[in-house]
């Protein structure tokens, strides 16, 4: 080995270990920006490590919420029953089959006829944003549909534990409950009802409702009530209890919401931004945008930014995770 070629070596292992050193305190100053980003956050959500009331409630809640599955019914739900409480959950009126079948043809119909205009890429991407965007739609569905079901929950709780309290039975709480209550809560109350008149044990029957629910606050309620119907106790104040559980973490979501707005608001202008510019290229200048269309390369790119596109939303929505 020459000495040019001695100095150029180590010339290239100085630049390597130099920009390698930079890149490590980068990384532990990005990691200790983050750790104190975390903190704070925690502070503000009111969970740090000083036992107050909130954060005790909370920490039962996350303990009890792990346990909850295992109360409910040592059985797996078949894929009929999932797909059962999936429609409930989405609002869907129409059978499951009848859905899924309409969905499935929408997007083949899209796909033959983009295939007959523009060639076999862009139909797979337009079959494909077909169940994207259904499945979109329906989660957004879901996400509603649970808002309002654990802020009827508690106020059907309240009902429960007044009633209790004035002398009703349980059943003539619950059903004093589907009787007062809307939909979604009260049509779940009204079918434990019936089940017991058809001479369902009472846990069993809640057992079963809350197995094919999504919402976990109902399996806990469920929970909660078999081992206080197994073991003894005031019922009252175990309906109290849990709605004071439910309200902490209602509150405890409605911050999170907040502190993530900002999160959510920016990736719903980042991901609008090419669509608007896309779209309105081809309407200002078709001519501009046609090798998209004619080429394949020009289709791979269109591919290629549904698939950018659709990272940056996934890759955001972590973003605004936060874990308590």
């Amino acid at each position: 080995m020459t000495p040019q070629q001695l100095i150029n070596v180590i010339v290239t292992v100085a630049v390597f270990g130099l920009i390698f050193s930079v890149w490590c305190i980068c990384i532990v100053l990005w990691f200790g920006q983050y750790l104190q980003r975390m903190r704070s956050v925690r502070a503000k959500l009111g969970i740090t490590g000083e036992k107050t009331t909130e954060s005790e409630t909370l920490r039962l809640w996350r303990e009890s919420a792990k346990e909850v599955g295992s109360g409910i019914s040592p059985d797996r739900l078949t894929w009929a029953e999932r797909l059962e409480a999936f429609r409930r959950a989405a609002g869907w009126h129409a059978p499951v089959l009848t859905v899924v079948l309409g969905v499935v043809g929408l997007a083949i119909l899209g796909f033959v006829v983009a295939y007959l205009v523009n060639g076999v890429i862009i139909g797979v991407g337009v079959f494909a944003g077909v169940l994207i965007i259904f499945w979109s739609y329906t989660k957004k569905r879901i996400e509603k549909y649970s808002a309002l079901f654990e802020r009827q929950l508690v106020d059907a709780l309240g009902i429960a534990a007044r009633a209790l309290r004035a002398g009703h039975p349980l059943m003539g709480s619950f059903q004093l409950i589907a009787e007062e209550i809307d939909e979604p809560v009260g049509d779940v109350f009204q079918r434990i009802c019936q089940e017991q008149m058809l001479g369902l044990d009472l846990k069993d029957s809640i057992r079963k409702v809350a197995r094919g629910a999504f919402n976990s606050e109902l399996k806990f309620f469920a929970t909660s009530v078999a081992i206080q119907l197994q073991s003894g106790g005031n019922l009252a104040d175990l309906m109290d209890s849990v709605a004071t559980i439910i309200r902490a973490r209602l509150r405890l979501n409605r911050r999170v919401r907040v502190m993530t707005a900002q999160t959510q608001f920016s990736k719903r202008t980042l991901i609008a931004l090419p669509i608007v510019m896309f779209f309105w290229l081809n309407l200002v200048n078709p001519e501009y945008m046609k090798p998209l269309y004619t080429t394949t390369l020009g289709k791979c790119m269109l591919c290629g930014m549904v698939c950018s596109l659709l990272l940056g939303s996934w890759v955001m929505n972590r973003m605004t995770v936060l874990r308590f």
